[in-house]
């Protein structure tokens, strides 16, 4: 009995494997193995708790700089616009000024005929009023020197500048606008120079009348002493 049973535990069966495999099953099982792996994983991916926060970080930061770049590209322009916008407020300020000064020069110009008509109707220095006839003595001055810095400021602009590159493509971008700008630039150029000759005749012609003016009325007392003279010379001989 002893034999056959030793025998029996020897000899492998059918289902000896099944058994080992059994208790392979049970001692190393599947599920665990799986669940290790997923440990492992985890593991991996929590052994460095900050690389998704860096990768989030950097992309943040590109994209920011990205913005900042294009934020001060845009700011660029504005600026560059409003500067423009503000050369062109002055230009029409200047424009409208000058136009109220053709008309006061027109005006002074009119009344300086006026009284040169006069003046040729006078016959006695009698006939001048006080102080005489001018009503710009103490304008002549201050003509002369906004005539000086009119044209100062014009053969100082006569001369463009060298524009940059960026400036000469962003004329090139914007060449419809700046024609119409260049055009009325022109225009105020050559209204200024015909005014500046202008008032400069007209200066001149004033600077001789004026030279004029005091060479008659000093013949006028001349002739009245002269008279003065031959009158009481007249008296003596009738005494």
């Amino acid at each position: 009995g002893g034999s056959g049973l030793a025998g029996l535990m020897a000899a492998p069966g059918p289902g000896t494997g099944a058994q080992r495999s059994g208790w392979n099953l049970v001692v190393l099982p599947r599920p665990l193995c799986g669940d290790a792996k997923s440990a492992g994983q985890s593991q991996g991916d929590g052994g460095h708790p900050g690389a998704g926060d860096t990768r989030r970080h950097q992309r943040g930061r590109a994209e920011h700089r990205r913005h900042t770049i294009t934020n001060g590209v845009d700011f660029s322009m504005l600026k560059y616009m409003k500067e423009l916008e503000q050369e062109k407020d002055f230009l029409l300020q200047g424009l409208e000024l000058i136009d109220q000064a053709r008309d006061w020069y027109h005006q002074h110009i009119q009344l300086m005929q006026e009284h040169q008509r006069l003046l040729g109707k006078k016959r006695s220095s009698t006939d001048f009023p006080e102080g005489g006839w001018s009503h710009l003595g103490r304008l002549v001055p201050k003509l002369q020197e906004v005539n000086r810095c009119l044209g100062e400021f014009l053969s100082t602009t006569g001369k463009p500048a060298n524009p940059s590159s960026a400036l000469s493509r962003l004329v090139t971008t914007v060449s419809p606008a700046s024609t119409g700008s260049q055009q009325a630039i022109n225009m105020l150029k050559e209204q200024n120079r015909l005014l500046t000759k202008e008032v400069t005749d007209k200066s001149e012609r004033i600077t001789q009348l004026e030279q004029e003016k005091s060479a008659l009325i000093k013949q006028l007392f001349e002739a009245r002493a002269r008279t003065n003279h031959e009158a009481s010379q007249l008296d003596s001989t009738f005494i």
